[in-house]
């Protein structure tokens, strides 16, 4: 049992460490009735082992020819776009753990080179594109992949439903998420055009040098310009068990989410959730369905609550000092987690991660028609096709550091009154306004108005965000009201209104409707 508990905290640690995603959408469900029961969850009191996966074999490094940098015919560089403010809501202050001894800067393995071959084992309907042009980064950038696998106990590697690019900047320190949707129509070396899903599985087809993590990275790398120097892969059944070890999480639910899901532990054989805007406190089970579901809501919407639960699970472990056990759960890691990165990488990453704060997080998200539209393929049906210019623009920004982390500037401060009538709500709007990039220094109860509106105190225009904000509230120039005054300890006032929709921040679609279930699919 003890060896259980430390695979667990290994776990924990790893999520932290390189945020590690993890199965919140290959198993998705159809539900079967109407939603009646609203829960609230509880974590329990027992914990699940959890089976070693198999480690994997580091691919050969490979030599470059830069192939990839060739420009593509459309495509003409322009500066990179200015940034979205990242996520900025502050954590509780701890006293900081130091690592002894400092750990020596690492090498960074060369980044696998995409194969660039003519020969494929598919056709497609579109020609082969150009492969995106390497995007520049800060020097000593670590770019990590890491993969969610539909993997169940005594199989192979099957789909990797969930892929996101991590970039670590341990200079600044801060880091970049970028979420990649699993039907994006990607070219895979050696295969072809298919769903980026499947490239890990594809290796085995095509015998391509250094198998499933190298084809992943060159995939990514061709497709994105970005090289990557690590993966690290987790199967579903550690999610529930890693959330339930950190005591659970709390999340702030901005759109209502309702589902129905097969549930072995009820007795009717399922559960409805049902979770209205507010502050929500998961366990393990209903963190993971929360994360997996995409019955009134979207893949892409998916993404955000992926992240979401992810930034909950940084900031209760970052709480709990995991990184200090690094050497003593190293064993344990072994047998656990698939990835190409060691203790001398993980002990150099250690003090990157503890000095953290939640500003210097960015969250990116390759979805909306700007950046894909949708196509229907012989075989692999509905695909996500991108369009290039602009992902290539797209990329160049979200491959950076976040510009308003704290070593850039300082956050604009926001209070938030809360007259929507509604409780918690005031809470809702200052997450949001957190992850937009403000600062949020205090929430309260006011009384209860039709329209909201927003309070500008500012002097100067100078750099103002007042037009972020009413685009944000989707607010008109006679929402706000202006009364300059020097030395206000607040920016803004927002007053929410009965008007006040707290998921139109999320910038994804939900349906509200009657979720009907269909039993799990056995393994």
């Amino acid at each position: 049992m003890k060896r259980w508990f430390q695979l667990l905290e290994w776990l924990i640690f790893i999520a932290l460490l390189v945020f590690v995603v993890i199965g919140t959408q290959a198993w998705g469900h159809h539900p079967a009735r109407e939603v009646t029961v609203v829960v609230t969850p509880t974590v329990p009191g027992t914990m699940t082992a959890l089976p070693p996966t198999a480690t994997a074999t580091p691919s050969p490094a490979t030599t470059s020819t830069n192939a990839a940098s060739a420009m593509p015919p459309t495509w003409t560089p322009t500066p990179s776009p200015t940034a979205t403010p990242l996520p900025t809501k502050t954590p509780t202050a701890t006293a900081t753990p130091t690592i002894t001894p400092t750990p020596a800067p690492i090498d960074l393995p060369l980044a696998a080179t995409p194969m660039l071959t003519t020969t494929t084992m598919v056709t497609s309907p579109l020609e082969q594109p150009t492969p995106m042009p390497l995007i520049e980064q800060p020097k000593g950038t670590i770019n990590v992949l890491l993969l969610g696998s539909d993997r169940r106990p005594g199989e192979h590697v099957a789909r990797t439903d969930v892929m996101m690019i991590v970039s670590i900047f341990p200079d600044v320190p801060s880091v970049s998420m970028i979420s990649i949707p699993r039907d994006y129509y990607a070219w895979i070396p050696t295969w072809g055009l298919d769903k980026i899903n499947t490239a890990y599985l594809r290796a085995r087809t095509t015998a391509y040098p250094g198998g499933g993590p190298a084809l992943v990275k060159a995939t990514i790398e061709y497709n994105f310009g970005i090289p990557i120097h690590y993966y690290a892969l987790v199967d579903f059944n550690s999610y529930r068990s890693i959330v339930d070890a950190v005591g659970g999480v709390d999340i702030v639910v901005e759109c209502p989410f309702h589902d129905t899901y097969p549930d072995e532990e009820s007795e009717t054989g399922q559960t409805d959730i049902d979770l209205e805007p507010g502050v929500q406190h998961l366990d393990g089970k209903y963190a993971l369905w929360y994360v997996r579901s995409r019955w009134n809501t979207s893949d892409f919407d998916r993404h955000r609550r992926q992240q979401q639960v992810l930034r909950a699970i940084l900031e209760r472990a970052l709480s709990q000092n995991l990184l200090t056990r690094i050497p003593d759960l190293w064993a344990v890691y072994k047998e656990s987690v698939e990835t190409d990165m060691g203790l001398p990488e993980l002990l150099y990453l250690a003090p990157v991660a503890m000095k953290l704060d939640m500003r210097d997080i960015k969250s990116r998200f390759i979805r909306g028609d700007t950046l894909l539209y949708s196509l229907s393929v012989p075989q692999r049906g509905a695909v996500l096709v991108p369009k290039y210019d602009a992902l290539y623009s797209f990329m160049q920004e979200a491959a950076q550091p976040p510009v308003t982390s704290r070593a850039a500037q300082r956050a604009y401060r926001v209070e938030v009154w809360n007259g929507s009538g509604n409780s918690g709500w005031g809470e809702v709007a200052a997450y949001r306004l957190r992850l937009e990039g403000f600062e949020v220094p205090a929430i309260q109860d006011t009384e209860s108005i039709p329209r909201t509106t927003i309070t500008n105190y500012m002097t100067t225009s100078k750099g103002s965000p007042i037009a972020r904000l009413m685009a944000l509230y989707k607010r008109q120039q006679s929402d706000v009201i202006a009364q300059p005054t020097e030395g206000s300890p607040v920016d803004f006032r927002v007053t929410l209104g009965w008007d006040y929709n707290p998921c139109t921040g999320t910038g994804t679609a939900y349906w509200h409707g009657t979720p009907t279930p269909t039993p799990t699919p056995a393994p």
